[in-house]
């Protein structure tokens, strides 16, 4: 019977265990891209219109916060929603300059301030995102906050840009805790945008208001095939040499 070398052998499963830990720790690690506080937050509200971002004359800029003036409000370093308006939708958003991001997963994590255990069955908070493509001086999208009917916000493009909701709706829950969205993002849409909202069914007679704090956008990159391909390359190299 031939001997074994426990010592090759262990070093084996230790290069293959490196090897292994290495992959999932480049196929994991999150960056954050966003972060908001809501302590000196400016916004932008509008009870008779669209947002308009983009075109020649836009209304709401790149990293702006802006939404319903219905019950929405940045007060006290929360993002607060309200809503007594019935079979309505009222929220609040912003625009973020995608085209740093890589694809992979996004996502959104934020303090439910003050949101009752048992919620109101007429208050439907969501989180929505939204993408925009082919924005510039001449092209625009826009999301109406204020009066959309109970789903979402009309997103409407002019020209050539465009405007999608990108998955669906992801109820807002809990009361005094953190909560995380997440949405997968291909690494070439232009924009992309965050809303936050408090939909109000047709039968509603009154609505909760839900407050917001301490968002935080992080990012976890797809890991590169080469990159995997190289690394299980060498490992199996190392792993037949010793």
């Amino acid at each position: 019977m031939n001997k074994v070398d426990f010592n090759r052998v262990g070093f084996k499963h230790v290069t293959l265990i490196t090897g292994v830990t290495v992959i999932l720790s480049l196929s994991s690690q999150a960056a954050v891209i966003f972060i908001e506080n809501f302590d000196n937050t400016a916004f932008a509200s509008s009870g008779t219109e669209a947002h308009i971002f983009g075109g020649e004359s836009p209304d709401i800029q790149v990293g702006e916060w802006f939404g319903s003036t219905n019950g929405v409000s940045i007060a006290s370093g929360d993002l607060s929603l309200g809503n007594t308006t019935v079979n309505r939708y009222r929220g609040a958003g912003i625009w973020l300059d995608a085209s740093g991001w890589t694809a992979g997963t996004i996502t959104v994590a934020v303090d439910v301030a003050s949101f009752p255990v048992t919620p109101n069955s007429n208050s439907n908070p969501v989180f929505q995102v939204f993408t925009a493509n082919g924005v510039d001086s001449m092209n625009s999208v826009s999301l109406d906050l204020h009066g959309g009917f109970n789903s979402q916000g009309n997103p409407t493009a002019t020209g050539s840009a465009s405007i999608n909701q990108l998955g669906v709706n992801q109820e807002i829950t809990g009361n005094g805790t953190a909560v995380t969205f997440s949405f997968d993002y291909n690494g070439t849409d232009q924009f992309v945008g965050l809303v936050f909202a408090n939909s109000t069914p047709g039968s509603a007679t009154g609505v909760n208001t839900v407050d917001l704090d301490n968002l935080t956008v992080s990012t976890i990159p797809e890991p590169s095939s080469a990159a995997f391909i190289s690394l299980a390359g060498l490992i199996v190299i190392l792993y037949r040499r010793t």
